[in-house]
């Protein structure tokens, strides 16, 4: 998971003794150290310290009713306030008002009223860009009744896209070969939905060159949360701004712009590869050597397939053209999966051809995996070429644009 914008650092040892040790509340010692919940809360987590339960947390605050009555209803102040005055979360008053049976004043219609001008609570909200939650401990009232104020004042909520969020976002860099790869990468193995301000892009794998790939790709410009699910898989949560609407369309075509420049169609290639390509070595019977290196991509995105075919003619690069692997209904793959669409295959074999794809797949490629399997790839094509009945090729490093 990314470092967040409100990361903190506490030593595991203090943060150990102040929760375990010396039984402080997550509020209590965020209090202390001048920090919010959250980030003890996430700290937490992140030092695998068991965390208490709502109900033991309840346990550990000690108020009797005499005190609490007193507070609240003699000295009138606040749930917020009480809670301010303990060190503890304002539900924990509230859960320990209902346990002693002390009635609350706001069902009785004597809330004490919230003294602020419409001028005030505007420029505390707007102008400063306070949360209500702030803005209510500033005036030491209920978050509440501040959302009550406002609508009586017809103070407007400012957009969500302006409101505090866990993750800072940036826009697009705008570099268009980013872009491509981007796009092909999409196009292979990304689910991408759009909020009211936020770009959701979502991705569940087994690998994990496959997760830091998403992660180093999209870090720079927003969070990126990873779990591990039950099943074991890597579940990947990307949120970013408006930026990266370019993200959303999801069809079996490769964009114009991507098509009429070198660069950008290789760079959306690798992407693309990234994500679905397989480059492996092929055992062959009844030959002296007996792996050869094989290209293939394997998708339902038939003219995708197609317009790679037709960009690697460019190139020099033979390649079957692309045909079903797998019709729709039928078993594919060792677990027998069964697709309801037709699987389209994309194969390079021919060692020139190969030479040159996976040079220019290499200048492009993210994917650790990926990488590694070009390497061995180029191992075997420099074997074969060394074999004196094998046809030889020119190994000379292709220019790439």
């Amino acid at each position: 998971m990314p470092r967040p914008w409100n990361k903190i650092t506490i030593p595991k040892s203090e943060l150990r003794n102040l929760y375990e040790n010396q039984g402080l509340s997550i509020a209590q010692i965020a209090s202390r150290l001048g920090y919010s919940s959250s980030p003890i809360h996430r700290l937490l987590r992140e030092y695998r310290l068991k965390i208490r339960t709502i109900s033991q947390a309840k346990e550990k605050f000690k108020i009797s009713k005499k005190e609490l009555r007193n507070l609240y209803w003699s000295q009138k102040l606040s749930t917020n306030q009480i809670a301010q005055k303990y060190n503890c979360n304002h539900t924990t008053i509230v859960y320990r008002m209902k346990k002693y049976g002390i009635k609350s004043r706001g069902h009785l219609g004597l809330t004490r009223p919230i003294r602020v001008s419409k001028e005030n609570l505007e420029y505390l909200y707007r102008t400063r860009g306070l949360s209500l939650d702030k803005i209510a401990r500033i005036l030491h009232c209920s978050e509440g009744g501040l959302q009550r104020k406002m609508r009586d004042f017809e103070i407007k909520s400012r957009p969500i896209s302006s409101r505090a969020c866990k993750y800072k976002k940036k826009d697009f860099s705008g570099s268009l070969t980013e872009k491509a790869y981007m796009i092909g990468f999409r196009l292979g193995d990304l689910n991408v939905s759009k909020g009211k301000s936020v770009i959701s892009v979502r991705c569940s794998t087994t690998k994990r060159a496959q997760a830091s790939l998403i992660k180093n790709l999209f870090s720079p410009y927003g969070g990126v949360a990873t779990t591990k699910a039950k099943r074991g898989t890597i579940e990947i949560n990307v949120f970013l701004n408006n930026s990266f609407l370019f993200l959303m369309p999801k069809e079996d075509k490769i964009p114009d712009w991507v098509t009429k420049n070198d660069k950008y169609f290789l760079a959306l290639f690798a992407g693309y590869s990234d994500a679905e390509g397989s480059l492996y070595l092929h055992r062959m019977k009844k030959r002296r050597l007996k792996f050869f290196a094989r290209f293939e991509l394997n998708s339902y995105d038939k003219n995708i397939l197609k317009r790679l075919w037709s960009g690697f003619r460019k190139f020099g690069i033979k390649a079957s053209f692309p045909s079903v692997s797998h019709p729709a209904g039928t078993p594919c793959g060792v677990k027998t999966y069964v697709s309801n669409k037709d699987t389209w295959r994309l194969a390079v074999s021919h060692k020139s051809s190969l030479w040159k794809l996976i040079h220019f797949w290499e200048r492009y490629s993210r994917h650790k995996d990926k990488q590694r399997a070009i390497r061995l790839a180029k191992r075997n094509i420099i074997l074969r070429n060394q074999m004196s009945y094998c046809h030889r090729i020119d190994l000379s490093i292709p220019k790439i644009p």
